[in-house]
């Protein structure tokens, strides 16, 4: 059993398992960040949300709409999916450190 599901998680070595665990949660991170601000704000990660000055005029930023929340909820979604690899891969280094 614990062999197959090393095998499925594409690492041999604990220290295989904490790259790879580091890796899943810093994409989740991220991915959760994206979808907080693109839910919170209506905006990309890279898209400014204040006003920008044009020539002598400022322009607000257009307002949030419920397609861009709804994006946000599905980063937030795509992330959450990424920490259930880091949890299984740092249960199976410490279960390979301590067996």
């Amino acid at each position: 059993m614990s062999y197959t599901v090393m095998t499925l998680a594409g690492a041999d070595t604990p220290g295989e398992h904490l790259q790879l665990a580091a890796f899943t949660a810093v994409a989740a991170a991220f991915f959760i960040w994206v979808g907080r601000k693109q839910r919170r704000t209506g905006r990309g990660a890279f898209i400014p949300g204040r006003t920008v000055r044009v020539g002598d005029s400022l322009i607000p930023p257009r307002p949030s709409t419920r397609v861009q929340r709804g994006a946000g909820c599905a980063y937030i979604v795509f992330g959450c999916i990424f920490v259930l690899p880091a949890v299984v891969n740092t249960g199976m280094a410490i279960y390979e450190l301590l067996g």
